[in-house]
């Protein structure tokens, strides 16, 4: 991923919750009832993005051991 790409999908998350949080607040319910609908909102787009960046990013997490050289490196 490139650093401009990297931006661009920070960029867009933040502004996706910020309107989320701008229209919720807004929006005619009761103090409480809007502050969870944010909070479960907000935790359930931390548990998204966590998932999707663990999944593109597991190839390098993975530490080399010699079951997964190739044999013609183990030399």
């Amino acid at each position: 991923m490139t650093k401009s790409n990297s931006r661009f999908l920070i960029a867009t998350a933040l502004g996706l919750v910020a309107g989320i949080g701008i229209g919720m607040l807004i929006a005619p319910a009761k103090g409480s009832k809007t502050r969870q609908r944010i909070r479960k909102k907000v935790i359930h787009l931390a548990e998204s993005m966590e998932k999707e960046f663990s999944d593109k990013f597991q190839p390098f997490k993975s530490e080399p051991t010699v079951d997964n050289i190739p044999d013609d490196q183990s030399k």
